[in-house]
């Protein structure tokens, strides 16, 4: 076991890795947005997802991009949208921006984040707005024309639909006021995929649609090595090669891998292959735990049974033929359409060519093996 130091790995979700990569493309094009001007349509922006794919992580990207570029950062809270923005953030903001020095027209960026619903007691002559839109106009004069509004929701499909129609409506309302405001929001795709069938939520149907995949092997190499040394470790090449294969790219999983093989080198180890193959039961027991639990939890029975054959169909992580998983489920591959599909829509499963299926989030098949048995849905 390694000496104790501290672990530069952040195998926890929403918290910023200390290296970021591979989301910097669409953090770039947003940031190019909200310099474009009032009407850009990058400004208003939709990140989709699985579970630990780095959706929220992105979108804290996205806040530090515009607080970089001087504009004002809203946090909404997604099981209560509005009324903590009017009663606090806004006139939270209002007062840090009241304090500038005469004359500064540029500020240097301005979070309210993670506030929820408790009540300001700064009493700077500023009251509570009286509705999101006029307290944003507010926020917006007093931000001056070289500034902006960004607000962020993450976990967005658990956001009441009547609460995000007001949201983007006064969104909306601002932009067509020549405002300049942004908009950014994160969830799971299944979730996003009903919340934009509600007739009140036409504006996030016209924003930016970002789906995040995996990272590619070099992007992950360049995290797990870079994150290891600014802790004072190093991979050998091999180990290196056995990491970036056993993350596949998930950004949740290669932190969880690099905090296990740190856990274990310790500053100034060299982590070696041997010790991949050492933490790998325990980082796959945590992945299911922390992230296959979760995504499997309201999966019909039959759905499910169709995932077990799957599972039970792979080999190495490699993509499984439709007809294979039909054969280990003793039916035919016609029989098959309407739960490969409904698994395809929840982004369980994905096709990498025709009459092939892998799962989304890499070693789910191992998850649904190693745990206890379940009822079949195919009788």
């Amino acid at each position: 076991m390694g000496n104790l130091s501290r672990n530069p790995f952040i195998p926890t979700f929403g918290v910023s890795p200390s290296v970021f990569a591979g989301r910097n493309a669409v953090v770039e094009a947003f940031g190019r947005g909200l310099s474009g001007g009032v009407g850009d349509p990058r400004r208003a922006l939709l990140l989709s997802g699985p579970r630990g794919i780095g959706k929220t992580v992105t979108l804290n990207e996205l806040e530090d991009e515009a607080k970089r570029r001087g504009w004002v950062v809203l946090r909404a809270q997604p099981h209560d949208l509005v009324q903590p923005l009017v009663d606090t953030a806004i006139p939270h903001a209002l007062s840090i921006l009241s304090q500038r020095p005469e004359g500064r027209r540029r500020i240097t960026g301005v979070n309210i984040a993670g506030l929820g619903g408790v009540r300001s007691e700064i009493d700077d002559g500023y009251s509570p707005a009286p509705s999101l839109i006029t307290g944003l106009n507010s926020l917006a004069d007093e931000a001056g024309p070289d500034s902006g509004i960004l607000i962020t929701v993450d976990e967005v499909q658990s956001a009441p639909s009547n609460q995000m129609w007001e949201l983007t409506a006064a969104v909306q309302d601002l932009m067509r006021d020549n405002r300049n405001i942004a908009f950014a929001a994160a969830g799971l795709p299944e979730g996003i995929a009903s919340l934009l069938q509600h007739p009140g939520t036409t504006f996030l149907r016209r924003a930016q649609h970002s789906n995040l995949g995996p990272m590619s092997p070099e992007q992950t190499a360049e995290v797990l090595a870079q994150t290891a040394e600014a802790g004072g470790a190093e991979f050998d090449q091999a180990a290196l090669r056995a990491s970036v294969a056993m993350s596949r790219g998930y950004p949740f999983l290669i932190q969880l891998i690099g905090f296990h093989l740190f856990e274990r080198a310790g500053r100034g180890g060299r982590i070696t292959a041997g010790d991949v193959d050492a933490v790998r039961e325990d980082v796959l027991d945590t992945l299911g735990q922390l992230v296959h639990a979760p995504a499997l939890s309201t999966v019909p029975p039959k759905q499910e049974e169709f995932l077990v054959a799957m599972a039970q169909a792979q080999q190495e992580l490699a993509a499984v033929p439709t007809a294979e998983i039909a054969r280990v489920l003793g039916a035919t591959p016609q029989s098959l359409t309407m739960a490969r599909q409904a698994l395809l829509k929840r982004e369980l499963v994905y096709s990498p060519k025709h009459g092939y299926l892998n799962f989304t989030i890499p070693h789910m098949g191992h998850h649904l093996l190693n745990r206890g048995p379940r009822d079949s849905g195919w009788d």
